[in-house]
Parts: C-alpha cells; sequence; structure tokens
C-alpha cells in the first residue's frame, strides 16, 4: 500500500490538519484585538486623566481670579469711601474768575458787599453808591436802591477769597465783603528796603531781616528808651536808624525847605500801625531846637509834604563844616515819657 506525504510530514511541521491551523489563526486574531483594545483602554484614561487635570487647573485659575476680583473690589470700597464722604460733606469747589472786576461796583469800582442793589434792567450797584446817585441808574435812568440783587449776594457771601498779600505769608481766606477790611490791617502788607538801589520788598518782619543781613553797615543802631547821638551832613538826604534788638527800621529825614531842613523820623511799617514817640534835639552856639512827636508810618521811604510832626532846623546850626550833632530817643511803642503824658494834645 503506497503511502504518499503533503507538504512537510516528512519534516516534522506539525498535523497537516487545516481544521487545527485554523484554531491558532483565531486565537491569534482573539489576542490581537483584546492588545488593541486594552492599549486604546489607556489612551482614552490618559487623556480623560489630563482633561480632569485640565479642567482643575482652569478651575483652579477661575477660583484664583474671582478672589483677586474680590480684593481688588474691597480695596476700591476703602479707597472710595472717604472721597465718597469727602464729595458729600466738604462740596467746595475751585473757581477761577478770568475778570475779577465783575465783582466790583461798576460805580465807585470797589469791591460789592451785601446788600447790593440792582434797577429794572439789572444794573448793579452798591448801597453807597445807590444813595450817592440818588437811587437813579446812571446807565439807564431806572429807579435803584429799591430791589436787592439776591443772586449776586448768594455768590458774594459763598465766596471766600485770599488776601492780596498772598505772597508775601499771608494765609487768610475771606468773604469777599471782610476783603478790603482786612487788607487794610494786613500784617503782611508789603514793605520797601529803604536803601538806596535795593529793590527788594517783602513783609515787615522779612524786610528787618534782610536789611541786617545785606545792609548791616548802612544804618545806626540803637535801644528803645535811651538816647542817642547822631551826625548829620547838609545834604544828607535821610538816614536809616535801626533798632538792636527787634530790628524795626526808621527814616530820619532831612528834606531842604526855604528857611533850612525840615527834620523827621517815621517808621517803615503798614500804614495802619501806631506811631513811636520820640524826642529829637537840635544844639548849636548856645540855642536849642526839640521836637518830641510820634513817628508816621510808611511801607515804603518815600519823600512827603511838610507836616506838623517835623522839626525846622535854620540853615547856620550846622556851620561852615555843614554838620549838624543831634541827639535823639525813640521810646518802645505804646510807651512814652511821663512828662508827655502830662501834655493835653487835644
Amino acid at each position: 500500500m503506497t503511502r504518499f506525504s503533503l507538504g512537510g510530514d516528512e519534516d516534522g511541521e506539525g498535523p497537516s490538519s487545516p481544521r487545527h491551523k485554523k484554531r491558532r489563526l483565531v486565537f491569534g486574531t482573539a489576542a490581537s484585538i483584546a492588545a488593541i483594545r486594552e492599549r486604546r483602554r489607556l489612551e482614552l484614561q490618559v487623556v480623560e486623566e489630563e482633561e480632569s487635570d485640565e479642567q482643575v487647573e482652569t478651575e483652579e485659575e477661575e477660583e484664583s481670579e474671582e478672589e483677586e476680583e474680590e480684593e481688588d473690589e474691597e480695596e476700591e470700597e476703602e479707597t472710595e469711601g472717604p472721597a465718597l464722604n469727602t464729595t458729600f460733606t466738604d462740596r467746595a469747589i475751585s473757581i477761577t474768575l478770568t475778570d475779577p472786576d465783575v465783582l466790583d461796583c461798576p460805580i465807585c469800582c470797589e469791591s460789592l458787599t451785601v446788600p447790593v442793589f440792582q434797577c429794572e434792567n439789572g444794573h448793579i450797584a452798591c448801597s453807597s453808591c445807590s444813595m450817592k446817585i440818588k437811587n437813579k441808574c446812571p446807565s439807564c435812568s431806572w429807579p435803584i436802591g429799591y430791589n436787592r440783587c439776591r443772586a449776586i449776594e448768594k455768590v458774594l457771601e459763598s465766596i471766600r477769597m485770599s488776601c492780596q498779600n498772598i505772597k508775601y505769608g499771608c494765609k487768610e481766606w475771606m468773604t469777599c465783603n471782610k476783603k478790603s477790611e482786612h487788607e487794610k490791617a494786613c500784617m503782611y502788607t508789603p514793605c520797601s528796603c529803604p536803601h538806596l538801589g535795593c529793590n527788594f520788598v517783602s513783609s515787615t518782619k522779612k524786610l528787618y531781616q534782610h536789611f541786617s543781613s545785606n545792609h548791616v553797615n548802612s544804618a545806626t543802631h540803637f535801644a528803645y528808651n535811651c538816647s542817642f547821638s547822631i551826625t548829620i551832613n547838609f545834604n544828607d538826604k535821610f538816614l536809616v536808624l535801626q533798632e538792636q534788638n527787634d530790628g524795626i527800621l526808621f527814616i530820619l529825614d532831612n528834606e531842604t525847605e526855604s528857611v533850612g531842613k525840615m527834620v523827621k523820623v517815621s517808621c517803615i511799617q503798614p500804614r495802619f500801625m501806631g506811631g513811636f514817640f520820640y524826642d529829637l534835639t537840635a544844639k548849636t552856639k548856645g540855642c536849642l531846637l526839640r521836637l518830641q512827636s510820634f513817628t508816621s508810618s510808611t511801607p515804603s521811604h518815600v519823600h512827603s509834604p511838610t507836616s506838623s510832626g517835623c522839626l525846622i532846623i535854620p540853615s547856620d546850626f550846622f556851620g561852615s563844616c555843614g554838620q549838624l550833632k543831634m541827639d535823639i530817643c525813640i521810646w518802645r511803642n505804646g510807651q512814652c515819657p511821663p512828662s508827655f503824658r502830662c501834655i493835653d494834645l487835644t
């Protein structure tokens, strides 16, 4: 009996049954599919974890942003709180007048004060001018002085103005109707340096300091209530005197008149301030001239016309050398010798 072998029976490659080979193929295919599915599952798991991490990070970022916004809102509330309170409690505003003359009376050109009157056509005038013009408006001839301009009065009452001497140190603010009164008695009224060629202008305190620092050798120094001697030349226009403690400046004028020289003493200070009592004596050849008076107050050294408070000295008192020695005593402000108090000046 003859036997035939097919494809490798002789080589020992295993059974040749086709059925068995098919099973081996099916088993290998199932394993591959399972591996692919497992790999996909792992990939999906990694993707889900990454998405979860991103979501967590996004939520954390959103939460941090919300916290930052809340903190910013709280800070804004804290910073805006006082500002709002200030707005409600302090309603003052700053206004610049391009034409300050609008607050002046158009008739006398002085600052308007309450009451302010107006005519039927709206022209305004202060109360004193209304009486001076006999209640007849100079612009339109309508009656004036009966109807008050309440709008302008409200403006005047609400405005606070700085003193004109603010650049010299005055820090006062006042209503329009008090501005003129304040400036007439302002301690910071500017005064000029009496030294020739010097243009320094400031309040009296700074002026006295300036003179002591820059022109100390240009003045004769003295002490209150003590007599001292000075020598004046015939051609001298004036001499500067300075008190050695408070530095107040005085001017001894030597003005030429037809009969000789007119000598008087003034003080460099605002005009509203009271004068200082002084005693001035001139002697020559057995003759004696004496003046007891009060200094005038002036913010700058100017030659004023002849006044009653001066001493007229004949030219021959100066002698051939053209010099005259005088004794002077300036008393502290508000003081004077007992003998002078007994004199009735009325």
